[in-house]
């Protein structure tokens, strides 16, 4: 039997708008971030075994990623918006072409990353002015991470095209595997044999230390994206290959990718790289600092669990439904989409509030890092009703193509406000870190504020891609 001869889930132009459609796209991929988070915690947790000075390397490593992840919007966002178009308006040939040219696009931005890792790493750990422990441990970390940045960029790629399609589940099965096998084989790569025990096995094999997560991370990926690759062919991808398409690259289709994901990527990135400067003031207060604020930041990790579930479903839905022309549906979506976001906004911040220091405790017993992270979870819990409320919101412009607006909301207020304010009231001003938090807690409101602004005037509607 021939890969065109293959069943596949039919294109429809009827999306729908409903809270069960929506809990049928979110919940496949609210659980593959579950598995994602917990593995990341996981991690975390084996490498709080080596220390302080292993943390904060880690900590530091993972928020540089974090950073490069954003250049991944550009192949997600894009794909998103224009395969749920062309699904939405029942053009299946064009949703098949926009797939292929995102995964290509997606191919060669992960090869660009993986060879510039030994050019890279070195200068962004550097520039943090850490004390020389951490930066031994966090240099080699970096760039076996980095090298693995093209299976990241075409599992983007990939998940993309399945999402737009309305198929979820498959590539929340390849996570939660890949993700499964990385929480097992990761103390066989940290640690020595006789270094670790698990209820009496011992659990040490190659004693790599930190670099040793970073191996195990990439051999997971690799057999992740090797069964989903091999899946895909088998099925011919989320949708039929059309029998009479020869498939040609043409730099138009990559440009359409690239004008919507662009502004997207940009978005994502003004939080993180912002942060990644205002590192440099919180490595200035020491390894604790830094230590505190990267565990912190993995709690929220946990928020994006059910955030990125409900992304998924509104952008989807709303990018199906304008391809069909029933931009009333696509509001609907935004209003449901709403609801839940604030309920679960509430959630976060009773929960972060209740047991910061035992979060902060399960990975550092260290009491100074205990104080410092717990104090800014605390604090930044109190935004989550806000940040929480825009998620549906900035999901919808993205399903819709328009990407420009969130982009400039997230750079006034991350670059414009949280930067200099940050560091004015840590430094000048004499508050330290909690000037730092201060300074975080204030753009988050601001950037809400922009988001709800430029969404009322629904110009998200009328947006052509």
């Amino acid at each position: 039997m021939t890969i065109t001869e293959q069943t596949s889930p039919a294109v429809t132009p009827s999306p729908g708008s409903g809270y069960r459609k929506m809990f049928a796209l979110a919940w496949p991929v609210a659980l593959s971030n579950s598995s994602i988070a917990l593995f990341l915690l996981a991690n975390l947790f084996w490498i709080g075994h080596l220390g302080t000075t292993a943390v904060a390397a880690v900590s530091l490593c993972g928020h540089a990623l974090f950073i490069l992840f954003g250049l991944t919007q550009i192949v997600n966002t894009g794909t998103v918006a224009l395969v749920s178009r062309a699904v939405g308006a029942g053009e299946g040939e064009a949703a098949w072409d926009a797939s292929m040219h995102a995964i290509v696009l997606g191919v060669v931005m992960g090869l660009g990353l993986g060879l510039l890792a030994p050019f890279l790493a070195p200068p962004i750990i550097g520039f943090f002015g850490v004390s020389a422990a951490v930066e031994v441990l966090a240099i080699p970390y970096l760039e076996i991470s980095l090298f693995s940045q093209t299976l990241i960029f075409l599992g983007m790629a990939m998940g993309a095209s399945y999402q737009a399609a309305g198929d979820t589940r498959t590539p929340m099965w390849i996570n939660i595997g890949a993700v499964t096998l990385n929480v097992i084989i990761d103390p066989l790569f940290i640690f020595a044999p006789g270094e670790r025990e698990i209820l009496g096995v011992d659990v040490g094999w190659l004693g790599l230390g930190v670099s040793g997560a970073a191996w195990a991370d990439i051999v997971a990926h690799i057999c992740g994206m090797s069964f989903f690759v091999g899946w895909s062919w088998y099925r011919s991808w989320p949708f039929p290959k059309p029998n009479t398409t020869q498939f040609r690259l043409r730099l138009h289709q990559f440009w359409r990718i690239i004008h919507v994901g662009v502004p997207a990527s940009v978005s994502m990135m003004a939080r993180p790289v912002s942060t990644f400067f205002l590192l440099k003031v919180i490595a200035s207060f020491g390894d604790s600092a830094v230590a505190g604020f990267g565990i912190a930041l993995r709690a929220f990790n946990i928020n994006w669990i059910f955030l990125a579930g409900l992304t998924a479903a509104v952008s989807t839905l709303v990018g199906q439904n304008l391809g069909a022309r029933q931009p009333e549906a696509a509001e609907r979506v935004v209003g449901r989409g709403l609801w839940v976001s604030i309920s679960l906004g509430i959630l976060f911040v009773v929960g972060y509030s209740s047991i910061a220091e035992e979060f902060v405790g399960l990975f550092d017993n260290s009491p100074e890092v205990i104080e410092i992270g717990a104090r800014f979870l605390r604090i930044l819990a109190f935004s989550m009703w806000a940040s929480s409320a825009t998620v549906p919101l900035v999901a919808a412009m993205n399903g819709a193509g328009d990407t420009q607006a969130p982009m400039i909301a997230a750079f006034v207020s991350n670059w414009l406000i949280k930067l200099p304010l940050a560091w004015t009231l840590a430094v000048p001003f004499g508050y330290g870190l909690d000037g730092v938090w201060a300074g975080m807690f204030v753009s988050i409101l601001l950037e809400a504020a922009l988001v709800l602004v430029w969404f009322r005037t629904g110009r998200w509607k009328t947006k052509e891609v």
